[in-house]
């Protein structure tokens, strides 16, 4: 998940450049605030039978509250999916889903909050870059996700 653009093919499937891939990206903003939401309901858990060991309730509520930007994102993508196509991108949609996919299962596989609340704010940064139709931001923005994947344990 380099970002780099391979073969002639990917160059014609570009990330965000029909109302569809739109609302792909919205797919998968929308699934990772389900994600989050099965992240934090174990944490929550555990730390009922482990008592104040595990996520505290100041992160819980931050962790809900970037699932709710995420769905609201996420809605306003589909919306109107065909207002937030962004010509131009230089990274393949099936790139940026297989980007988007790991961000997901490290969500579910990892236990340190400040992870899931990197992600999940640097999630919201790119819905915000394709809203805004700014390709930089977007390429800028998938950059710090990758960053961000890097910092944590690989799977």
């Amino acid at each position: 998940m380099d970002g780099s653009v391979g073969s002639g093919n990917e160059r014609r499937e570009a990330a965000l450049s029909s109302a569809m891939r739109v609302e792909q990206l919205a797919d998968s903003l929308s699934q990772a605030a389900v994600t989050l939401h099965g992240a934090v309901m174990r944490a929550i858990r555990r730390r009922a039978s482990q008592g104040d060991s595990g996520i505290s309730h100041s992160q819980a509520q931050a962790v809900f509250a970037l699932e709710v930007a995420l769905r609201q994102q996420a809605n306003q993508l589909y919306a109107d999916a065909a207002g937030h196509t962004v010509a131009g991108l230089d990274t393949a949609q099936r790139q940026l889903s297989g980007l988007l996919d790991t961000v997901r299962l490290r969500i579910a596989r990892n236990d340190e909050v400040r992870h899931w609340i990197s992600l999940a704010t640097s999630l919201l940064h790119l819905g915000s870059a394709v809203l805004a139709g700014n390709p930089e931001r977007i390429l800028g923005t998938l950059g710090k996700v990758r960053e961000r994947l890097q910092e944590m344990a690989p799977d």
